[in-house]
């Protein structure tokens, strides 16, 4: 066939219209599907979209989320939001929805339609054939829904990184706390240890003691007064720590931690927060979409087993003129069934199931364990403030009294003082035990913060 027939060549590009509309067709539904499965109605996950979403100009912008102010003082939940839009962690962990986005494109694109021409040369006619794979009709819907389910168990993965940023900001906000009030409480002890070597030197010139009990004084305030130092330097430390969490340690913004006054109340039975943690971890539902997934790649394989490719012959100049006729091209399964994805898929179905037990296994006695860490530290709390402190209190009061009425030496007081600073260090960190076990619990029942899931 030669070109000069209009109606022969009208009907090969119309035929290949066709074709080009048929694969149009197939692709927007795909397009539809994305958008609807990609809008995600909870903040978390809007906050996961847009920062997968940043432009390059934006990764090294420190970005301080509306209503929040640094000059201010930070408090626990700002801290927590601003480590939720400048973590560097948690901000290159969200690429990995866009390879899960990515690669539900992928499941959805058409293999392309292969033309081949032989050019009329000679005595030889002009011929083409047009082959279009036709296996992706049963193909295409399962493995778009295998990736479906991969973009959910990534952002539920996601959500749950998240969960573990909180936690680690919130602990770390709570060691500054403990770490300042360590400080403050050690100048205290420096100062009540003060006054104890000028009187023992003032004692051993009347010869009430000997030189060697003269310097163990000096080098017990020395000692206190070295530690107090220590204590001192070791606040920046913590708070550099605290810094990264948040993005924050290129910025020279200094900050001012506000304290946190949240005493834990009694944590629920075991059974409640079990429920509530099976209920609202992320993992153990990024788990459980890893099953779905994995199942359906192995529904994906199986319709492997047959490869289908339509055809369309043409020929120039048959019997009768012009001549198109379809057929087919069949991939007879008798010795490739595609076993070894097939074998291969089941293996997955199985790893998923064995890795939700694991998951679920582990929220059990991340719960367990941090509502029993809970439990100790407030009796241990009790303990201190009901039946320690007050009565120290009472005794320095009384030594206070008698030094004024003239019945023993300061040095007495201040003895007595020392041991109540040095209960006081101990509620101050069994304080910060508390918050550590509270955070620990809230994040093991899958509580972002304040209670909120």
């Amino acid at each position: 066939m030669n070109f000069k027939s209009s109606r022969e060549v009208r009907l090969l590009a119309r035929m290949l219209a066709v074709l080009a509309l048929l694969f149009g067709v197939y692709e927007l539904p795909l397009t539809r599907a994305q958008s609807q499965n990609t809008q995600n109605p909870s903040a978390v996950k809007q906050r996961i979209a847009q920062g997968g979403a940043k432009s390059s100009k934006a990764v090294a912008t420190v970005n301080i989320p509306e209503g929040v102010s640094l000059a201010d003082g930070l408090a626990e939940d700002e801290a927590v939001a601003v480590a939720l839009w400048n973590n560097a962690t948690f901000n290159a962990d969200l690429t990995a929805l866009g390879f899960a986005r990515a690669d539900l494109k992928e499941a959805g694109l058409l293999r392309n339609p292969v033309l081949s021409i032989l050019f009329p040369i000679g005595p030889k006619q002009l011929e083409a054939v047009v082959n279009l794979p036709i296996e992706l009709l049963w193909q295409r819907p399962k493995r778009v829904a295998a990736a479906k389910a991969n973009v959910g168990r990534v952002a539920e993965s996601l959500e749950q990184n998240a969960l573990n940023l909180v936690r680690d900001v919130r602990l770390a906000y709570a060691d500054v706390m403990l770490a300042q009030d360590r400080a403050a409480l050690a100048a205290n002890v420096v100062e009540t240890r003060r006054p104890i070597p000028i009187i023992m030197e003032a004692r051993f010139r009347v010869g009430d003691i000997s030189e060697l009990e003269m310097n163990a004084a000096r080098i017990e305030a020395r000692t206190s007064e070295e530690e107090a130092a220590r204590l001192r330097r070791e606040v920046p430390i913590v708070m550099e720590r605290l810094r990264f969490l948040l993005g924050l340690s290129a910025e020279g913004t200094a900050l001012e931690v506000m304290p946190a006054k949240i005493e834990p109340g009694v944590p629920e039975n075991a059974e409640v927060l079990l429920r509530d943690a099976f209920a609202a971890r992320p993992d153990l539902r990024a788990a459980e979409l890893a099953i779905e997934a994995a199942g359906k790649l192995a529904k994906w394989e199986r319709s492997k087993i047959f490869s289908v490719i339509a055809t369309l012959d043409i020929n120039g100049r048959g019997t009768n003129g012009f001549e198109a006729g379809p057929g087919v091209a069949v991939d007879v399964p008798i010795f490739n069934r595609n076993q070894g994805g097939i074998s291969r898929a089941e293996v997955e179905v199985e790893l998923a199931l064995r890795q939700y037990v694991l998951v679920r296994q582990r929220i059990a006695s991340e719960v367990l364990e941090a509502r029993a860490q809970l439990v100790q530290a407030r009796e241990a709390l009790a303990d201190i403030r009901e039946r320690i402190m007050p009565p120290l209190e009472e005794d320095v009061r009384i030594w206070q009294a008698s030094f004024k009425d003239g019945e023993v030496p300061y040095l007495f007081v201040l003895q007595n003082r020392q041991q109540l600073d040095a209960m006081r260090v101990r509620e101050a960190e069994m304080r910060a035990t508390l918050r550590r076990a509270r955070v620990q619990l809230d994040r093991s029942t899958g509580v972002s913060f304040g209670g909120k899931q």
